[in-house]
């Protein structure tokens, strides 16, 4: 992940965010907040695990059963 090369032998779709977090935590010092790189950190770790995204798929296809059950009409426009 440090290269920044992908699997594909591109830049990887994560890289930026460990990019921003690694320039965070070279700026922090002893005496920083001990949540400075808080908001850089959990960017990151979301484009890894995607714990966020998951989320809201479940709540999505959950509201969706429900509308199903009323018999109402569930659909996402965007």
């Amino acid at each position: 992940m440090s290269s920044g090369i992908g699997v594909k032998g591109t830049l990887g779709r994560c890289y930026p965010f460990y990019a921003d977090l690694r320039k965070c935590v070279a700026k922090k010092q002893v005496d920083s907040a001990p949540g400075m790189c808080w908001a850089e950190n959990e960017d990151y770790f979301e484009c890894i695990h995607g714990f966020k995204e998951k989320a809201r798929i479940l709540e999505v296809a959950a509201e969706r059963k429900r509308r199903e059950k009323l018999g109402e009409s569930f659909e996402i426009k965007s």
